[in-house]
């Protein structure tokens, strides 16, 4: 009997043996053919999208804003590289190295077409690094990888992107800096925690210095973004243990660079007169409507002394009929603002350049300053109230980083706004001094008469709506349930950067958004376009870590029970 029995355990555990060596060998078939099936559906998403891409033509739009075209035209033309608009020079320098290169305007377009696909693989590459971030994950890898693809499908497939990446504006490239420095991060922690190595997390926490003052840079609205990445890196590389030559290495690279840049744009920026006029008039004619009031309630106090009561009255009043003005032409662009800024400083006999004819140049300066600061002091209520609105115009339950609009005609619209933009005088002498430029207009005149309609993909539109409604509430929900993981006492340090990867990837649209609503209004649409990778990243990462907690709060009390 013992014998018998001795061989049917000895049978049971060589069949148990088999099983796990079969199971293993099931195991290991699926994960290499998932590896296969991942990187063929990503090899496809890319094609998909670089025919999308390339399909369209290939000349790019040029924008009213000429100061990013018309430094390189000037330099192309034998003149001076001249900064205009009190804009950066770093991307009217991209666009003259690229027409220098290659004397082509179609260039401009295909190498931001080129930096959006890169954008595309920098999104599976930062989300498949951040799978090694859940040290026992309940969630299966293979559906992890899977999101990724969603996601990275959902960007390389959308018509917003490639539409920001046919402008001569630095939106066109803001999108693969944004998921570059997401990617950085991402394996600057990796190095820094998950699987400590300090000569690689020097070398990417230097990358992320760099990478976020060039965003920084080419768009001034993603500065705190840029801070935002940048302070937690620099905290870890300062307060890691040894690794002397690694700190220094860091500093001794990123600050140089940075410095470097700085002085090159104050360099070339030290004759352009907007640049002191810019900001001032901006949050002027933004809070023209808060001024207003504070300038009426001075008068009927009067407290007028800096300023002549009977020009004060004239110059609110006239004020106030423009802003009336302007809210009439304009009311369902601006609802929350109330009006059109721009309308009250562009023109040439528009308010604030009749101020400037009336007082001059230094005095008007003193005058925006004093009315902004000074209504600031008198009424922070109602700063703090526009600041809000202009929140809510992002967070809102329809997100507008998202888009859902179905087809956009880019022959009707968008080359008849590039074909006006390029009509200036100055533009067309610019570009009648080069063939390039005479081939640009050609094609840019002819392509206003065809019929070129983009149409959003049936499925990706689906996608956008879906995000678009959701993400102010994954937002409320991830965030504060976060914040607890992280700061609670209990828990494993990997799941407290997991949790922290959560706030910081939504704090990169908030620094932003934040920005904007102080100085600006959120309800220019490029404003909240550009964020469309980044608010997309972060959504799914905030659901990827939910589906996570919830997984593993479900299977810790069916143990318990």
């Amino acid at each position: 009997m013992y014998e018998a029995h001795y061989r049917e355990t000895t049978f049971l555990k060589a069949a148990v043996g088999k099983a796990r060596d079969l199971l293993s060998f099931v195991r290991a078939k699926q994960t290499a053919l998932w590896k296969i099936s991942y990187f063929v559906i990503a090899a496809f998403l890319i094609r998909s999208a670089a025919w999308k891409r390339f399909s369209l033509p290939q000349d790019p739009l040029a924008d009213t804003d000429v100061g990013y075209l018309w430094p390189a035209l000037m330099k192309l033309s034998s003149g001076a590289f001249a900064h205009i608009q009190g804009l950066n020079f770093l991307y009217p320098g991209l666009v003259y190295l690229i027409l220098q290169i290659c004397a082509d305007f179609r260039a401009i377009s295909v190498i931001q077409h080129f930096l959006g696909l890169i954008a595309g693989g920098l999104f599976l590459a930062s989300w498949s690094r951040l799978g090694d971030f859940f040290p026992k994950p309940r969630l299966n890898r293979v559906v992890h990888e899977a999101i990724g693809l969603l996601g990275a499908g959902i960007y390389l497939l959308s018509y917003g992107p490639i539409f920001s990446e046919m402008q001569i504006r630095p939106d066109g490239v803001c999108m693969f800096f944004e998921i570059l420095i997401f990617w950085l991060i991402v394996q600057f922690f990796y190095y820094r925690i998950i699987s400590p190595n300090a000569r690689k997390a020097v070398i990417y926490g230097t990358a992320i210095g760099v990478s976020a003052f060039l965003l920084a840079s080419l768009k001034p609205s993603f500065t705190l973004m840029a801070l935002f990445a940048v302070a937690p890196v620099i905290w870890l590389i300062v307060n890691a243990k040894g690794n002397f030559a690694g700190k220094l290495a860091f500093f001794a690279i990123t600050v140089p660079i940075i410095v470097a840049l700085t002085l090159t744009e104050h360099y070339h920026r030290r004759n352009d007169q907007i640049v002191k006029m810019f900001l001032p008039e901006t949050l002027f004619v933004i809070h023209a409507k808060i001024i207003r009031e504070q300038m009426a309630a001075d008068l009927r106090n009067g407290q007028t002394d800096i300023y002549s009561p009977a020009w004060l009255r004239v110059a609110c009043d006239d004020l106030e009929r423009e802003i009336q003005r302007t809210h009439n032409l304009y009311s369902r662009v601006f609802p929350v603002l109330g009006f059109e800024p721009d309308y009250l400083k562009v023109g040439a006999d528009s308010l604030l350049s009749r101020w400037r004819r009336q007082l001059g140049n230094e005095r008007f300066l003193r005058f925006l300053k004093y009315w902004y600061w000074h209504s600031v002091a008198h009424r922070p209520f109602a700063f703090i109230d526009k600041i809000a609105g202009q929140l809510r115009v992002f967070y809102s339950t329809n997100c507008p980083a998202f888009s859902a609009r179905k087809v956009w005609p880019l022959s009707s619209r968008s080359y008849a706004g590039s074909l006006s933009a390029l009509s200036q005088s100055q533009s067309l002498q610019l570009l009648s001094k080069m063939p390039a430029g005479s081939a640009f207009l050609e094609h840019t005149q002819a392509l206003r008469f065809s019929d070129i309609v983009v149409h959003q993909n049936k499925g990706v539109q689906i996608c956008h709506v879906c995000c678009a409604r959701t993400y102010l509430a994954i937002l409320l929900i991830s965030v504060p349930l976060a914040g607890w993981f992280m700061f609670k006492r209990s828990g494993s340090e990997e799941s407290k950067w997991t949790a922290f990867l959560v706030i910081f990837f939504y704090s990169a649209n908030f620094g932003n958004v934040f920005g904007i609503s102080v100085v600006h209004t959120m309800e220019v649409w490029r404003y909240s376009t550009v964020l469309f990778i980044a608010a997309l990243f972060a959504q799914l990462w905030a659901i990827r870590w939910l589906i996570e907690v919830s997984l593993t709060t479900f299977v810790n009390q069916a143990t318990r029970h």
